[in-house]
């Protein structure tokens, strides 16, 4: 399961990231409301990715940032900011954020971005349509997998659910066939292997 900690100054957005990054599977091991204070988390905690707003009272993000690279120069850094463009300075480049988000966020995108970034191996639900049949479904696939499943021309609508903890080994070697299959416009293996919602 992929760790992060969430740091911005408003609690609201805090603790509501944190739910919905919960929902989707991911383990939200810490909070914090300040640069200082998330700095300082990062290096009791060393989760997989930090979430780091920029603008903040007194120790803002680019002093947390300056001090998680202090810590770990190959830390996985996302900021998520509703700051401008205008905004992104020489110094924040030169500390080299994973990457910059501006808000509001799209929760399917922010987590994409964290099971690809932290090389997430585990597989996860995901709800989907195809484009010639209006019912949902949803199945298993690695974040791998999934990449490919929502590129498919067949495939009208995809987004990602939560993370499985299961073994599910077999299941991801029927569903490479199905996806196999599914690139040359066969779904009928991918449809037995989902559920119908």
């Amino acid at each position: 399961m992929t760790s992060v900690i969430v740091i911005d100054d408003n609690e609201d957005i805090v603790y509501s990231m944190s739910e919905l990054l919960e929902l989707y599977g991911i383990d939200v091991i810490g909070k914090a409301y300040d640069g200082l204070e998330g700095a300082q988390l990062f290096d009791q905690l060393r989760p997989d990715a930090v979430l780091l707003d920029l603008m903040m009272p007194k120790y803002d993000g680019l002093f947390a940032l300056k001090k998680i690279r202090e810590i770990d120069p190959e830390s996985i850094v996302l900021i998520v900011t509703g700051g401008s463009c205008d905004q992104i300075n020489d110094e924040m480049d030169s500390l080299n954020p994973t990457k910059i988000m501006f808000k509001p966020i799209d929760m399917n995108n922010l987590v994409e971005i964290l099971l690809d970034e932290t090389n997430n191996s585990l597989p996860f639900k995901i709800e989907y349509s195809f484009k010639d049949d209006s019912q949902s479904y949803t199945c298993l696939l690695t974040f791998d997998q999934y990449k490919n499943f929502k590129n498919l021309p067949v495939i009208a609508e995809c987004k990602i659910l939560k993370n499985e903890e299961s073994n599910t080994e077999s299941y991801e070697e029927e569903m490479q066939k199905a996806l196999n299959l599914a690139a040359k416009n066969d779904v009928s293996h991918i449809q037995k292997l989902s559920q119908m919602i």
